[in-house]
C-alpha cells in the first residue's frame, strides 16, 4: 500500500483518494486482501474478472430460460381454464355488475370519509393530542420564565430583559403566560 501511496503522490493523487479507492476495490470484490505478518497484501488475478462476469451471466441466462418455460407453462394453463370455463352471458353480466358494485363502494367510502372527523374515536384521538400539546406548551413556558429569571438575576435590569426577549424571540413577556 505504501509502494502505491509513494506512486500516486508522485503524479498528483491524494493519499487519502487512494485509500479510499482501494478499500473500495477490496469491498466490490475486485481486489483480495490478506494480512501476512504485520503488513497487508493486496492482490488480484487477471482473469478473475472476467470469470466472474461470464459466471454471472451464465446464472442469469439460466434464471432466464426457467422463467420462459414457466411463462408458457402459466399461458398453457389460461388458455386450457379459458378452454374449460368459456365466458358466458352470465358471467359477463356478473363482471359489469362487479365493476358497478365497486364503483359504488368507491363513492361510498369517499363519503364515509367525510364523515370521519365526528368519529368518537377520532375525537377521542384529537382531545387526547390537545392535552399533551397543552402540557408541552406549559412545559415550554416553564422554561422560558426560567430563562427570564436567570436573564434577569444576571443582567438586574428587567426592561432589557424584555426588550431581549421580544427583538430575539419575538415574545412579549408582558402578555406571555400559560395556556389555560
Amino acid at each position: 500500500m505504501k509502494d502505491v501511496e509513494k506512486a500516486a503522490t508522485k503524479r498528483g493523487v491524494v493519499t487519502q483518494a487512494v485509500k479510499d479507492v482501494v478499500q473500495q476495490l477490496v469491498d466490490d470484490d475486485l481486489v483480495h486482501v490478506d494480512k501476512i505478518g504485520s503488513t497487508n497484501w493486496y492482490w488480484a488475478f487477471p482473469g478473475e474478472a472476467s470469470a466472474k462476469a461470464n459466471s454471472a451471466l451464465a446464472r442469469a441466462e439460466a434464471s432466464r430460460e426457467a422463467l420462459r418455460e414457466e411463462i408458457q407453462q402459466l399461458e398453457k394453463a389460461i388458455a386450457k381454464e379459458k378452454k374449460q370455463n368459456p365466458m358466458t352471458k352470465e358471467h359477463e353480466e356478473l363482471t359489469v355488475a362487479l365493476s358497478a358494485a365497486k364503483a359504488e363502494n368507491k363513492t361510498l367510502q369517499a363519503e364515509l370519509e367525510k364523515f370521519s372527523s365526528s368519529d368518537p374515536e377520532v375525537i377521542q384521538a384529537m382531545r387526547d393530542g390537545a392535552k399533551i400539546g397543552k402540557r408541552a406548551a406549559n412545559v415550554w413556558t416553564d422554561n422560558v420564565f426560567m430563562m427570564k429569571s436567570w436573564a434577569e438575576a444576571k443582567m438586574g435590569d428587567k426592561d432589557s430583559v424584555k426588550e431581549f426577549f421580544k427583538s430575539q424571540g419575538e415574545i412579549n413577556l408582558d402578555s406571555f403566560d400559560y395556556v389555560e
